[in-house]
């Protein structure tokens, strides 16, 4: 999927990508700007990870970018592929890819080892604290996993969760017992069929997750702010019952605050 800006010439940009484990999403963002990144954006989409060679086609129809910017969470083999892809721009700069570090962009790490968190966790904390607004935060991802992160009011990051997204969970279930089905349920109070047990089984575990997190946290953060993203968030935000805010893409956000401190 892409969506373009509506203006026929493109100025200087930046490529932002972030390689998920199951899908690529990119965007395309004026290279001297302020503001969000949203205010930014001249074009984006993502892909499977299995459709990233693709990328090169559309990508050779584009200017060389002034920066590229790169979370990548799927391995080796992915950043090889998408190296390659990268050759379509033969005096492209070369690309930084996000490494969590002890401090960057008001956010301090607390993981005992920073590089070991995930670059996708460290740019959504990034992204998220550029939002915030200098007040707390519960930072939630749902995607392939969903990661549930808190972050202080100073913009320190003191831990997170990580537990299995929706579609594992449904996966999972259909693929280690015998008799559960595999197919689409829908989430509803009290349901009446497997199918529909198994959606809002799947839906209450990930729901409640939050709620417990974001309860444990409120208890001693005043004016704690939980912010949620990811591909499975919008499904999920109406089975919330405490207050949020949605964002599109938390990992991009914060792709664009690292650029903005890097040399052109």
């Amino acid at each position: 999927m892409t969506k373009k800006a509506t203006s026929t010439a493109m100025p200087a940009y930046n490529l932002l990508v972030d390689i998920g484990n199951t899908f690529l999403k990119w965007g395309v963002f004026l290279a001297s700007s302020t503001g969000s990144a949203r205010d930014n954006r001249l074009e984006f989409g993502h892909v499977l990870l299995e459709e990233i060679p693709a990328l090169a086609a559309q990508f050779t129809r584009m200017p060389t970018p002034a920066q590229v910017v790169i979370s990548n969470v799927a391995g080796t083999r992915v950043r090889a592929t998408m190296i390659r892809v990268l050759e379509v721009w033969p005096e492209a700069p070369q690309p930084h890819w996000v490494i969590p570090q002890e401090r960057q962009c008001g956010v301090v790490n607390r993981y005992r080892n920073p590089a070991q968190l995930g670059s996708d966790r460290w740019a959504a904390l990034i992204g998220a604290r550029a939002l915030l607004d200098s007040k707390p935060g519960l930072v939630v991802v749902c995607g392939t996993a969903t990661t549930i992160d808190f972050m202080s009011a100073s913009g320190e990051f003191r831990g997170g969760v990580i537990l299995p997204g929706m579609g594992l969970m449904l996966r999972s279930l259909h693929q280690h017992t015998a008799a559960l089905p595999d197919a689409d349920g829908e989430y509803v109070e009290t349901p009446t069929q497997t199918v529909d047990a198994i959606a809002s089984g799947c839906q209450h575990a990930q729901a409640g997750a939050i709620e417990r997190l974001y309860n444990l946290h409120a208890s001693k953060e005043r004016g704690l702010v939980c912010l949620i993203s990811g591909g499975a968030s919008r499904a999920l935000a109406p089975r919330l019952t405490i207050p949020f805010k949605l964002h599109d893409n938390l990992a991009l956000e914060g792709l664009y605050r690292i650029s903005q401190t890097l040399e052109g």
